[in-house]
């Protein structure tokens, strides 16, 4: 079987969740004999506007097709907002691809950074295609389904106008944009994004942007209809989904697969007294460190407790993570440890007591969580969608309330001086499926989908 796997980012480069489980899938489906082919996107760069953005390379003797995409295609497409979900260019390298390794099916990952209409090349062609949802790319231009405020977003609203409101505050507070919309109901928004979202003209500008904006629920909605099967890692997932917009779709709840080998599982119990706590993961403010700081600030001084960061910003994170740095300045407990590779999670895992995971917004399914798991590494995690699926409290982990400092530091104490607590939770880790049985379950689903064919 050939397969096509396509991702928003993907290794060397990167190396986060999304294209850790790419990674795996193709390592599997290639030892199963099957030929894969990822394709992937790049973030933009200023001198990247031209000329052919395809270039390929290989990672573990796996053919990566890359689309290096830009801020804008000059004579194709000058809208960054609509450019994001519909990239006419990506879409004929796309086609090209399709006609020359001729897949018997395509399943995406990710469609940032690449172009929402590939569906509609693998309807073309009669190719069956299947999507896992690892984020909210689909209802939210930001992805997060997040405030700027921080506050957890219930998705587009009055034709996505509560979405350009966000999208103008985001803008430096001289933006005559910002200041403007800040002061006009949501609901008022709405009736000009009505307008704009009807099949009319392009307009050009910010009024085009917003346009497109108005648009890209739709456009996106209408494509996933079309696909053979979307699976969603949680039951909450896909109410989210459904929630805006995205009812009709043939779901499945599968959860995320990993490698569940060569973890030293044991149970956990701080040595010589000190608790040593792990954050893992991206330094943005929605995997919510700042509040991890806060609460390690709160420890009382006769507290043993200590903090290993593992993490790096990509960047438009850098301003995050050198605040980040700041905060821990002069703490001895905390350490900046930089990053290691997917390999290494392993040791990286065994040396820490306690994984904190104090994101802001709906994790899905984060592979970090199922890793530490594997590993009988207990959970501290925010009270959150995603993670509450993975976290059952008082058994594998413990949950606090998103974004409370305050609670976690309780959570902290709580277990620093209960021993026993630790080990128990951590002798109740959850076995996560491994990669090998999450690839049996894709592979049937492909097998199905391509009989239906013939």
């Amino acid at each position: 079987m050939k397969v096509v796997l396509s991702t928003h980012v993907f290794l060397p480069e990167f190396s986060g969740g999304t294209e850790t489980l790419v990674h795996g899938v193709a390592l599997a489906l290639t030892q199963r004999g099957h030929t894969v082919v990822v394709v992937t996107g790049y973030p933009p760069s200023p001198e990247m506007e031209a000329g052919d953005r395809f270039d390929e390379y290989e990672v573990d003797s796996i053919r990566v097709v890359r689309y290096r995409c830009g801020r804008t295609l000059p004579g194709l497409e000058t809208n960054t907002v609509r450019l994001q979900y519909v990239n006419r260019s990506f879409e004929t390298g796309f086609r090209r691809l399709m006609d020359e390794f001729a897949p018997d099916v395509v399943h995406f990952h990710h469609l940032q950074r690449l172009s929402i209409t590939a569906v509609d090349v693998c309807r073309e062609k009669g190719t069956p295609a299947f999507l896992t949802a690892t984020d909210y790319w689909y209802i939210c231009v930001t992805q997060t389904l997040l405030l700027n405020d921080g506050r957890i977003c219930d998705g587009p609203a009055h034709d996505a106008a509560n979405c350009l409101k966000h999208l103008a505050a985001m803008r430096p507070k001289s933006s005559w944009a910002a200041r403007t919309l800040s002061y006009v109901p949501t609901s008022a928004v709405g009736v000009g994004m009505s307008w704009l979202k009807r099949p009319q003209k392009r307009y050009s500008g910010q009024l085009g942007n917003a346009q497109a904006l108005a648009q890209r629920g739709k456009a996106i909605a209408d494509r996933l209809l079309l696909l053979d099967k979307m699976f969603v890692p949680t039951k909450f997932t896909q109410t989210v989904m459904e929630r805006n917009g995205l009812r009709g779709g043939r779901f499945r709840v599968l959860p995320f697969g990993i490698r569940t080998q060569g973890y030293n599982r044991r149970i956990r119990r701080a040595a010589d007294g000190v608790l040593v706590l792990g954050f893992i993961g991206t330094l943005l403010p929605h995997k919510g460190l700042h509040v991890l700081l806060e609460a390690m600030k709160r420890l009382p001084g006769t507290s043993r407790v200590e903090l290993k960061v593992y993490g790096s910003a990509p960047e438009e994170g850098t301003q995050y993570a050198l605040d980040m740095r700041m905060r821990a300045s002069g703490d001895s407990r905390i350490a900046f440890c930089g990053t290691f590779e997917n390999p290494g999670i392993a040791d990286v895992l065994d040396g820490m007591d306690v994984l904190v995971i104090p994101s802001l917004w709906h994790e899905n399914m984060p592979l970090v969580a199922l890793s530490a798991q594997a590993a009988g590494c207990p959970l501290v995690a925010s009270d959150i969608g995603g993670l509450s699926d993975v976290v059952a409290h008082g058994e594998n982990g413990l949950l606090f309330a998103p974004g409370s400092s305050a609670e976690l530091a309780e959570v902290i104490l709580r277990l620093s001086a209960d021993d026993d607590l630790l080990a128990r939770l951590s002798s109740q880790a959850v076995t996560p499926m491994d990669t090998e049985c999450y690839v049996d379950e894709l592979e049937a689903e492909y097998r199905d989908a391509c009989e239906r064919l013939n």
